[in-house]
């Protein structure tokens, strides 16, 4: 028998928690009007988290029942949880209520975690690499950062002949492509993940991969060697705007090539996107410099104003590590 959800307290004096629930809306849509000059995807995702069977959705409230902030936890995966959404009324803040909120989130990933009665587990987050105060927070929290993604795009460029590298995954390719991965060196560094909408950050395991090649995300390049029966790079991806307000592009949330290849696999990813009758394509990249080189090499480009930057942080679950709202 698995052992029974306990919900932590709180560790502010002011703020109790709950579950969000349809009746915050209101109060949620005013916090996002004022976010990333509304273009906030708060609301997009609002009934879907309220929804989601295994993570939580949940509000800090002050002591008249005001909410004052929000964040979410999600289940991704078998020990596998993503902190994301921390949202504070902008009237509120300064008065380490996102620091509170943050504490809560953790403390109620290791009672999921707990309850689940699983083994090894982890929480991570994304923020964006100039947001010291967020860094020092994680730092307090125990958590690490393991990686670094910075955005690139680049124009389509067709050609036929370079799309044709690429081949769609098929479920019977699943144990080439676990070969493949599990025998490279990005797949490592990138903590076995891909990061999708949202700086999302989501382990490729084995159900995800089939979850992926079923929905018709995973392309098998075999540019190198240009032998179908060879996987010589590995693309994931999908058509759609990330953020509301934006038009669509081919978004990549993983690119991996054999050693010395992720400049053709690159450049060829632009041709592919070229089918999908899209002007450009985006990809997060792994912030490595022989990545950032390579990529380059192949038309890519990061943005004038040096945005889209994002730190990856991780902590382990289960270690009774002291959790607390003060700095």
């Amino acid at each position: 028998m698995q052992p029974a959800l306990h919900l932590p307290g709180s560790t502010h004096p002011e703020l109790t928690f709950r579950r969000v629930t349809a009746e915050d809306r209101r109060a949620l849509e005013a916090i996002a009007a004022q976010t990333w000059d509304g273009n906030d995807y708060l609301m997009d995702v609002f009934e879907a988290w309220i929804a989601d069977p295994e993570g939580m959705f949940y509000a800090g409230c002050l002591p008249d029942g005001r909410l004052a902030g929000a964040a979410k936890l999600t289940r991704l995966g078998v020990g596998e949880w993503w902190l994301e959404g921390i949202r504070v009324d902008p009237s509120l803040r300064g008065k380490g209520l996102g620091r509170a909120i943050h504490a809560y989130g953790v403390a109620l990933a290791e009672a999921m975690h707990r309850a689940s009665g699983e083994g090894a587990a982890e929480v991570r987050f994304c923020t964006d690499v100039s947001n010291a105060p967020v860094h020092r927070m994680a730092a307090a929290f125990q958590f690490r950062q393991v990686a670094q993604f910075w955005r690139y795009s680049a124009p389509v460029q067709p050609s036929q002949a370079r799309a044709e590298m690429f081949r769609l995954g098929t479920l019977d390719q699943l144990p080439a492509l676990r070969a493949f991965l599990d025998s490279s060196p990005h797949y490592a560094n990138a903590q076995q993940s891909a990061i999708e909408a949202r700086w999302q950050c989501r382990r490729l395991s084995d159900a995800r991969l089939q979850s992926l090649v079923a929905q018709g995300m995973i392309w098998l390049w075999h540019g190198a060697a240009q032998d179908s029966a060879r996987i010589d790079g590995v693309l994931i991806g999908y058509v759609g705007s990330p953020y509301r307000k934006m038009p669509p592009e081919f978004n990549l949330t993983y690119l991996d090539a054999r050693v010395g290849k992720l400049a053709s696999i690159a450049r060829d990813a632009r041709a592919l996107a070229a089918t999908f009758g899209v002007p450009s394509a985006r990809h997060m990249l792994l912030a490595r410099p022989e990545r950032l080189v390579a990529i380059e090499q192949a038309g890519w480009r990061r943005p004038k104003d040096d945005s889209g930057k994002a730190c990856l942080f991780s902590r382990t679950l289960g270690t009774d590590n002291p959790i607390s709202s003060q700095p």
